[in-house]
């Protein structure tokens, strides 16, 4: 028993300190129907402040996946859910760009935001406008 738990401890441990991979839509992952018109900061804001009922308006892949080129920088909409898709999803705006010095670089700030994992909710790092910052836990 007491092995068990140490060997589980251990797991978890090592697992916790993995590097994950950044969070950015590859290409591939972005359809030739996606565009990137330029925005501002107000279409930004007014569409983070905007509602999201992951059960209304249809399901992924109809959410919109992009919003737009923001001082040059591609602007996409992540969605994350757990175990019980769509009921908990949640939206994230952010740049198309890793957290860290690239995020710092464009302007972005990198922000632990809470999502939804297993039955519970962890931190992901995202590079997000620095205007959502206030409304993007």
């Amino acid at each position: 028993m007491i092995v068990m738990l140490t060997a589980l401890l251990g797991l978890s441990v090592s697992s916790a300190s993995l590097q994950r991979e950044p969070d950015i839509a590859r290409p591939e992952m972005l359809s030739s129907e996606d565009v990137f018109p330029p925005i501002d900061d107000a279409a930004v804001l007014a569409f983070v402040k905007a509602p999201f009922d992951p059960k209304a308006g249809g399901r992924w892949p109809k959410w919109p996946r992009t919003l737009g080129m923001l001082r040059g920088v591609p602007v996409v909409i992540s969605y994350t859910c757990s175990d019980l898709c769509p009921e908990y999803t949640k939206r994230i705006v952010r740049y198309n760009v890793a957290a860290g010095p690239d995020c710092d670089r464009i302007g972005g700030i990198s922000k632990d935001i809470v999502v939804p994992r297993g039955i519970g909710a962890g931190l992901s790092r995202y590079c997000i406008p620095a205007v959502t910052d206030a409304w993007q836990e």
